[in-house]
């Protein structure tokens, strides 16, 4: 059997109800049946009006949260920040979307850099599962927001994502595409390519990505590139750019790149994140990324270093401090978090009990019990004692169950 016959595509598409007159036609595929590893993979959601009367749909960059996508690809690797963070919780925010009325015989696409969300730059096959919410009603012409009780409509798909071996000379036609978009007057040719770049960051292109960094509307994508290039080279831009930056409030490059270099984990980045983390404003998000990413990179050496912080005025800081703190992965910030637990200051404490449950995969307290981190001191201090010599400690993105503390 022949590698194009291992593509298959399932498609439920659904009917819509008598709102829409049963209008509406789906489907879910990709843009290629196989693709060399590499090169951008394509999911494209096409949906046609097949009716005579107009219908509204929901429209939003698919990506987000409120595109209405869930999308699963078994054997790839998650890329960071898609929908949830770690094992503790998930996205919030808000994000722009609209509405679009789709005449008689108009068509809708939407086209989905899958790299964006997944690593997929190894040879392999892929099991892709999606589903897509698409809100409707009626269509007046109007482009005006779908309100609550509008209906939805779901479609499924199930498909493999066939990655053939490549090499560079295979990729490098594909990719001047791209090198041309970025120099483009189209500012959504421009973007579409320099996240293309971005995510695939393919090592012959390591200069064009150094040089996005000059540019101020391609240094978001540079860092991003930068990160998935994961060279020493890369890695040294990095470091520059937060060093060279302007401190900021505002969530962008500089808070991107503060981030990456915690999940890069070099150990020598710690005194320059700490030496950030006290250059910004001590409410300030990007010093409390740049905190948290020096706990990432120093592990146990980051640990007294961090208790050091402890003693800022600041609650911000403290609280900063103290995710910092488990964020280490070390056995060392077990003793410290417990000893937290007895702070007046709530946003401490809590978050120190918090810190435990992720390091030891323990609670002392329940969900709606009441019980306060000050009251469970004593559990932790006890249980500490007699488990110091055989806990297993686990880094933030080990997920597990939770189980009560002996």
């Amino acid at each position: 059997m022949s590698r194009s016959l291992i593509f298959q595509l399932l498609l439920v598409s659904l009917s819509l109800p008598a709102l829409a007159g049963s209008q509406l036609d789906g489907r879910l595929y990709l843009s290629k049946e196989k693709y060399v590893a590499g090169e951008p993979v394509y999911l494209v959601f096409e949906v046609e009006n097949k009716g005579t009367q107009p219908v509204t749909i929901k429209t939003a960059d698919p990506l987000s949260f409120c595109g209405g996508y869930a999308l699963e690809v078994e054997g790839a690797k998650p890329q960071e920040s898609f929908w949830s963070f770690g094992c503790y919780g998930g996205v919030g925010g808000s994000c722009i979307s609209g509405s679009e009325v789709l005449k008689a015989g108009a068509r809708h696409i939407d086209r989905i850099l899958l790299n964006q969300t997944y690593d997929l730059r190894r040879p392999g096959t892929y099991s892709l599962r999606v589903s897509h919410e698409l809100p409707y009603g009626t269509g007046d012409g109007d482009l005006t927001m779908l309100s609550p009780g509008d209906t939805h409509e779901t479609f499924d798909a199930q498909l493999n994502i066939v990655l053939e071996s490549s090499q560079d000379s295979e990729l490098k036609p594909e990719f001047q595409t791209y090198l041309l978009g970025l120099r483009s007057d189209d500012s959504r040719r421009r973007t579409e390519a320099a996240n293309v770049i971005a995510d695939l960051a393919p090592p012959f292109l390591e200069g064009t990505i150094l040089q996005m960094l000059d540019s101020p509307d391609l240094k978001y994508y540079g860092v991003r590139g930068l990160h998935n290039l994961g060279t020493p080279t890369a890695h040294q831009a990095l470091v520059s750019f937060v060093r060279n930056s302007q401190t900021t409030r505002e969530t962008g490059a500089y808070q991107d790149a503060i981030r990456y270099l915690g999940q890069m984990g070099d150990h020598t980045d710690l005194a320059m994140l700490l030496r950030v983390a006290r250059a910004n404003l001590p409410d300030s998000s990007s010093r409390e990324l740049a905190m948290e990413s020096a706990g990432e990179v120093g592990g146990d050496d980051a640990v007294p270093l961090l208790v050091a912080e402890l003693k800022d005025p600041s609650i911000d800081v403290k609280q900063s401090a103290v995710r910092a703190l488990y964020l280490t992965g070390s056995i060392n910030a077990v003793p410290v978090l417990i000893e937290l637990l007895r702070s007046t200051e709530e946003r401490v404490s809590w978050t120190a009990e918090f810190g435990l449950q992720v390091l030891t995969h323990r609670s002392a307290t329940t969900p709606n019990s009441g019980v306060t981190p000050a009251t469970t001191y004593a559990k932790w201090n006890q249980w500490w004692n007699t488990h110091r010599d055989s806990v297993t400690i686990f880094k933030y993105d080990q997920c597990g169950d939770i189980v009560p503390l002996e």
